[in-house]
């Protein structure tokens, strides 16, 4: 690990901002924009830019939101999160623990990318679902070994905000490739072609990982940290471990037989009723039942932390394997419940919804900007290139440094409230837009917004290759006004959202704490897709955008009593409880 703890009183004069500019020069700053590259190309490849191509192909709804769920690596990723905990170089690899393994993944995903490119996706749909899938479980991967390498790369305070940043930037670029560009080429030189790109840009991306230092690490780090194994029976700790590790297992498998069946069968099971019964049974298994038996060992039995040198996890092969689960699966756990006290259930129930409207609708902005049914808008390629993938990048990271921003001057708490209103409140713009844009027309005629936004749009039709419609210029308006607020609150919140789960993650336990909350964030989004294909098909995507708004409103109400729970009693500082210091 980074001796971070160092870090405060070595640190440079300066005001902080100077002291940021002056970390720019370090290699590790250029390492970390092409590193949040490499993270960002995989995943726009697999979510965005590939339901664009399905949706040219005449695949429906459902179907993409069925395909989506290949993003549960994403939001599972929190469950092999501790096989990264502790740096160990992969065999025959020479580049040192993190950087070794960042490279194992780039360049089997930049592969795997080139061969979905010539898999024809319309007419191999399970075959590609395979290779997305393979992608975004070393993509997620690739995220643990990424955020523990920015943290324990880290010198300073300033290094990690600054780091923090560059990742955003960085990361919305590889988006502004993946969709803008993508967009853009796609309707010029074929999917097959923009695929290929993406594949050459991540092996490029490499070279990140190449001149990145290091971390000041070393696989004797594991001694410097604590377990809560000393303190509980041996028969306890094994039954609990092993409970929760079969949890997770039938979790799996519930989620691959879906899958499965989804792809195979004469008749597919259906994505609605399989997130009404078994979604809620997926999120028991693998974040109810270790948080509530974490709660019962803390109350019943007494756990504390301590020395990994004086636990005993005893001599035998079973009892290594199971003292290691153990400390896998509730170290982590026992620590953010025995710190924050019944305070993490409203973390946890945050990070499970703050995101909830932007993760469910993702997959489904391509269809309902280039769909002609169920209310979408039927925007051309160039259209959507134009609108969402080049001005709404700009508004995503113009929201992103208005959070930064605003967080500085009023704090955390009162960005975070806002942001998930925000982000919410603009899903009433897009049910506008599918209804006839009626409000969206009188807001842009009362602001005299039209006019600049129709000579944008005039850019579009100039490098649009079909015939302009009449109302052109007012439908691209409209939609530009639309992404620019939904982008703006978006880029805000994410800020908000990153800031708020930092604050409460002990860097003792950072890839693992980190990991499980930001998988947590994605969790309930990813799992509502395939019944919110299901409702767009049936309902059409007004009905959908007015749920998705008040579905929003529960984070809302969340941050509320967090706000007022932090206020009543400050929150314990990380790292307090295993080290008793106030770092």
């Amino acid at each position: 690990m980074s001796h971070a703890a160092d870090d405060t009183a070595a640190a440079p004069s300066g005001p902080r901002w100077s002291r940021a500019f002056r970390a720019l020069k370090d290699r590790r700053m250029l390492a970390m924009l092409l590193l949040s590259l490499a993270a960002g190309l995989p995943y726009g490849a697999v979510l965005g830019t590939l339901n664009a191509w399905l949706t040219q192909g005449g695949v429906n709804p459902s179907t993409i939101g069925v395909l989506s769920i290949i993003t549960l690596g994403y939001s599972f990723k929190y469950l092999w999160a501790p096989a990264f905990q502790t740096p160990k170089s992969p065999p025959l690899m020479p580049f040192g623990p993190r950087r070794s393994w960042l490279i194992l993944f780039q360049v089997p995903m930049a592969a795997l990318l080139a061969i979905l490119a010539i898999s024809d996706p319309i007419s191999n749909i399970g075959y590609v679902a395979i290779i997305a899938l393979l992608i975004a479980l070393m993509s997620a991967t690739h995220d643990i070994v990424l955020d523990a390498w920015r943290i324990e790369v880290a010198r300073s305070e300033e290094d990690k905000d600054l780091m923090s940043a560059l990742y955003q930037f960085g990361y919305r670029a590889s988006i502004f490739v993946t969709g803008f560009i993508a967009l853009l080429l796609a309707a010029r030189i074929g999917w097959v072609a923009v695929y290929l790109i993406i594949a050459a840009m991540l092996f490029l991306a490499v070279t990140g990982s190449l001149i990145a230092p290091e971390p000041e690490a070393s696989e004797e780090s594991e001694a410097e940290r604590v377990t809560f194994l000393a303190s509980l029976p041996r028969l306890v700790r094994d039954r609990f471990a092993g409970l929760v590790a079969l949890s997770w297992i039938g979790a799996g498998l519930m989620i691959t037989i879906f899958m499965v069946r989804t792809f195979t069968a004469a008749e597919p099971p259906s994505p609605a009723a399989f997130v009404r019964n078994q979604g809620p049974i997926i999120i028991g298994l693998t974040v109810l039942l270790p948080a509530l038996l974490s709660v019962y060992l803390l109350r019943h039995h007494k756990a504390v932390p301590a020395r990994i040198e004086v636990a005993e996890p005893g001599t035998g092969r079973f009892e290594k394997i199971m003292a290691s689960l153990f400390r896998a699966i509730f170290d982590p756990l026992l620590e953010l419940i025995g710190r924050l006290k019944w305070g993490a259930l409203l973390v946890l129930l945050l990070a499970l919804t703050y995101r909830f409207t932007d993760s469910v609708w993702g997959a489904f902005a391509y269809p309902f900007y280039l769909d002609d049914r169920f209310g979408a808008l039927h925007h051309s390629l160039d259209d959507v290139a134009i609108a969402s993938k080049f001005f709404g990048v700009i508004m995503t990271i113009a929201g992103a440094a208005l959070g930064a921003a605003v967080i500085t001057f009023v704090g955390r708490m009162p960005v975070l409230l806002l942001g998930a209103f925000l982000a919410a409140a603009t899903n009433l713009l897009f049910a506008d837009l599918s209804a006839g844009g009626a409000a969206m027309d009188a807001f842009l005629q009362f602001t005299h917004l039209g006019a600049p936004l129709r000579e944008f749009a005039g850019w579009a039709a100039t490098i649009n290759p079909d015939p302009v419609a009449p109302d052109q210029g007012q439908r691209m308006a409209r939609l530009m006004m639309a992404i620019a607020a939904e982008n703006l609150a978006g880029g805000f919140a994410s800020v908000a959202i990153v800031a708020f789960l930092t604050s409460v993650v002990n860097p003792r336990f950072a890839a693992v704490q980190y990991a499980l909350l930001a998988s947590l964030s994605m969790l309930i989004g990813t799992l509502g897709r395939p019944w919110l294909g299901a409702m767009i098909e049936s309902d059409g995507y007004y009905t959908v955008f007015i749920v998705t708004f008040w579905l929003g409103m529960i984070a809302v109400g969340l941050c509320v009593i967090e706000w007022i729970r932090q206020a009543q009693r400050p929150a314990s500082l990380p790292g307090a409880i295993d080290s008793g210091s106030q770092d």
